[in-house]
């Protein structure tokens, strides 16, 4: 049987992970936004002329807002998990530091 103390370490390390798998994911939607589609949208601009390109070119900067709102989004998420998951950490080892000492 796993320990008080250990379960709640186990669960706080779980939580961190998740955090910073939704920080990395963030940083990989910023890449794509910032650096993979901007170097797109260069190179169709070279080759592509006309209305129909200018319409292309609006609502491929849309999505590209989205993606960096997105970005931002999971990494907001991440730092609610990390702030959370540390106030319940701090909650759940003094219940336990309490009960050790009652008992």
């Amino acid at each position: 049987m796993i320990s008080g103390k250990t379960e709640i370490d186990i669960e706080f390390k779980k939580a961190m992970e998740q955090a910073d798998e939704l920080e990395e994911l963030s940083c990989k939607l910023c890449n794509i936004s910032n650096i993979k589609l901007e170097r797109a949208l260069t190179l169709l601009t070279r080759s592509w002329k006309g209305q129909n390109a200018m319409d292309y070119m609006k609502n491929t900067g849309a999505l590209k807002d989205r993606l960096f709102d997105s970005a931002e989004i999971l990494k907001d998420t991440a730092e609610m998990i990390r702030r959370t998951a540390s106030v319940i950490y701090t909650a759940e080892m003094a219940a336990v530091s309490i009960c050790n000492t009652r008992w």
